[in-house]
């Protein structure tokens, strides 16, 4: 099975950079990137909570995927499954969150892809969303 890992600096406090995963609101800002929106998102954030977000692009086309929350340490890491919508395939997403004084390093790993291109084209999501988590602090 392949992983995908990616790291990201931010410019706010390790405290605000979690808090960007744990409710409706701020998982629609994080996860709307590019020309997506995020008109439907449910948080449950707490071990075995679930969660579910459902993205869009602008010719209205869906995406959606949900999981179950497996591990919380506030401020510094989650463990999620992930798993899109029709599918039977869950995989599992680890971040982690590194204070640097005003700032945290974030990282980002997501396990078990059955093939290249699938992780491939979860590096692209992945990417929009951290860059949208950088910007938490400008």
């Amino acid at each position: 099975m392949l992983e995908l890992t990616l790291n990201k600096r931010c410019n706010a406090p390790v405290a605000r950079v979690f808090a960007a995963w744990s409710s409706s609101e701020q998982i629609k800002h994080l996860f709307a990137h590019g020309d997506m929106t995020v008109p439907e998102a449910e948080v449950d954030f707490r071990v075995g909570g679930a969660y579910r977000i459902v993205m869009q692009r602008p010719d209205g086309q869906t995406y959606i995927v949900g999981g179950i929350y497996r591990d919380i340490v506030t401020n510094r890491r989650l463990c999620f499954t992930w798993c899109w919508d029709g599918s039977e395939v869950n995989t599992e997403v680890e971040v982690t969150f590194r204070p640097d004084g005003d700032r945290t390093d974030v990282t980002l790993t997501h396990r078990q892809f059955a093939n290249a291109e699938i992780r491939d084209r979860h590096n692209q999501g992945w990417e929009g969303c951290l860059a949208n988590l950088a910007q938490l602090g400008d």
